[in-house]
């Protein structure tokens, strides 16, 4: 289904879903309010004997009834609620609206070898733009993705066929992003919880309590039988002693068990719903069964998860006071859910890191996947391993609208080759550098392209087209601009094959010095046998290409001037450009 109209029923069908149930919970408030008066009427009737006290009771659980159902209707509430944002979104998301989606801006690097200068993160970025990522590890698996994309062609097919699949089904990937949102996780809970896959928990003397939790509560509710028969008390009163002794020696343990797990049940009813999603789903793919695998077997991640979600509802019930003692006088309950949860993690601790990658991988190819389905116009990428090949036809920025993009071919193809790209301002260089090293990062994250046909080599890219000064590292525009070139000619001496993208080669210096250092630069370049795509408007370092008519050859962007306007065609052609802009527009303006 074409997606607006798959998103515009979807927000239709959710909306009437939600108003439906919003009815319902308004209903069950009332039938909650009146279970809970009836409870006391009959005994007000009757008087305190068994027909007041059994319909007292009997009221009492159509109470709990009542309200376990109206908890039931609120979380679908809740769900349909979240379910119809996600499609409001989408379909902004289509009209090229994506402001509202979570930018990455802490995953902004100005030293990272290119995702500053390709904008893949902060505002307005391609991170913005792909994710609809529900969890903090799933937000940090796509951000990895983008930084340290695959080089191995097995593991780039392996995300081009989950992709695919998952991009096929609209709904399954909704009704997951909706359970993720129900609940929104901080990044300190997720931490905790990410650390206690790696974190031993001591519990002296395990095996004591395991028998103590069962025969002293036991013991307790015995003795409740001599003192409701009225011969005496005092076998209860010590019990209900001892256990609170007992609690006492244990306080600072519970103490840390409760600041370990308290708190955090419902981020792990969220985890439990993610989990049975992709226990529930049959996969085709090798990567998505693998993802499978990992919270199936030997037993199924979503039970055992639920297991300690209500292990640690047991240990929060402390929180209220009255339910607290009435507990820990009878049952040694927060010694009780002390050991229980020992035993969980002592059990499942090391399973537990498997289950929050098989959740994080899952949230971030829903993200690419929602990209594919999204553009039924992008296309998978071709890989070649035999030689450098960056083969593209039609190629765009995918962040720029489909009515304004200027798509254009471009192929380079072998080791030791340099493309020179001249034009004159505002001709389109700097955006088609960024097009050629957006795609290329979509490329080997194995998500679709904006293309009609891309083949190419998957190798390490190295851009330099947005290098900044640093007053606090005391380093100039040009030391900084030279520090960034040293260190990918250092990865190319080591034997690295890169892609290298630069944008107006060593700006920071004067034009004598920028022309000499720039072709010695190129040399080295050739020598070291990368692949360079180079924006300049120093017209005379185009005149390589007739020393290297092998390696090197030029491109431009030319730009026309009809009746004293410019006009831009932003078309990739071969050759230099003939025409340069700054005078014409310094004079338009005014300026001179």
């Amino acid at each position: 289904m074409v997606p607006v109209k798959f998103y515009t029923e979807k927000k239709e069908k959710y909306t009437a879903f939600h108003s439906k149930v919003s009815s319902v919970v308004k209903r069950f408030a009332w039938y909650r309010f009146l279970a809970f008066l009836l409870i006391f009427i009959p005994l007000f009737i009757f008087g305190f004997n068994w027909p007041g006290i059994l319909s007292g009771l009997f009221f009492l659980l159509l109470f709990l009834f009542l309200v376990k159902k109206n908890i039931h209707y609120e979380k679908q509430r809740e769900k349909y609620a979240a379910l119809k944002k996600l499609a409001e979104n989408e379909l902004l998301a289509l009209q090229h609206e994506f402001g509202h989606f979570e930018n990455g801006k802490e995953f902004l690097d100005t030293d990272h070898f290119f995702s500053y200068d390709l904008d893949l993160f902060g505002d307005g970025s391609l991170y913005q733009f792909l994710n609809r990522t529900v969890t903090q590890n799933g937000r940090q698996n796509l951000a990895n993705w983008l930084r340290n994309p695959p080089f191995q062609k097995n593991e780039i097919l392996d995300r081009q066929q989950s992709i695919q699949e998952l991009a096929q089904m609209p709904e399954w990937r909704l009704n997951f992003l909706a359970d993720g949102l129900l609940f929104n996780e901080t990044k300190q809970l997720n931490d905790e919880v990410n650390s206690w896959s790696q974190k031993e928990l001591e519990l002296k003397g395990a095996g004591r309590i395991k028998w103590m939790v069962i025969i002293i509560p036991a013991i307790t509710l015995l003795s409740i039988v001599p003192a409701a028969l009225g011969i005496t008390n005092l076998p209860l009163y010590f019990m209900v002693f001892l256990q609170w002794a007992i609690a006492g020696a244990f306080w600072k343990k519970t103490g840390f068990f409760y600041l370990f797990f308290g708190r955090k049940s419902a981020l792990f009813e969220k985890y439990v719903q993610l989990l049975a999603s992709i226990e529930g789903q049959e996969f085709k793919s090798g990567y998505l069964k693998k993802i499978k695998q990992k919270v199936t077997q030997p037993e199924t991640a979503s039970h055992l998860f639920n297991q300690l979600k209500k292990r640690m509802g047991e240990l929060e019930y402390r929180q209220n006071l009255v339910v607290g003692i009435l507990l820990n006088s009878l049952f040694l309950w927060d010694l009780r859910c002390v050991y229980r949860l020992w035993k969980w993690h002592n059990d499942n601790q090391s399973k537990l890191a498997n289950w929050l990658d098989a959740i994080a991988e899952t949230d971030a190819l829903i993200s690419l996947a929602n990209n594919a389905n999204n553009h039924p116009n992008f296309i998978f990428p071709d890989i070649s391993e035999d030689d450098f090949t960056f083969h593209a036809e039609n190629i765009g920025h995918p962040l720029l609208l489909p009515e304004k993009r200027i798509d254009n071919d471009v192929s380079i193809n072998g080791w030791s080759k340099v493309m020179i790209v001249t034009g004159a301002n505002m001709a389109g260089k700097s955006t088609f550098l960024r097009t050629v090293g957006v795609n290329f990062v979509l490329a080997r994250t194995g998500s679709p392209v904006c293309a009609d046909k891309l083949i190419f080599t998957p190798v390490e890219i190295y851009t330099n087209m947005r290098t900044t000064d640093s007053l606090l590292k005391d380093e100039s525009y040009f030391f900084a601009e030279l520090k960034r070139i040293k260190g990918v000619l250092d990865k190319l001496e080591q034997g690295e094959k890169i892609f290298v993208i630069l944008d107006e080669m060593l700006k920071g210096t004067n034009s004598v010095d920028k022309l000499n250092g720039s072709r010695e630069l190129i040399r080295k370049l050739l020598k070291l046998s990368a692949v360079s795509l180079i924006a300049t408007h120093d017209l005379k370092l185009s005149e390589l290409e007739s020393q290297y008519p092998q390696q090197i050859f030029n491109k431009c962007f030319e730009i026309r001037i009809e009746n004293n306007e410019l006009v831009f065609d932003y078309k990739l052609s071969n050759g230099v450009t003939k025409t340069m802009n700054a005078t014409f527009l310094m004079k338009k303006m005014g300026i001179i």
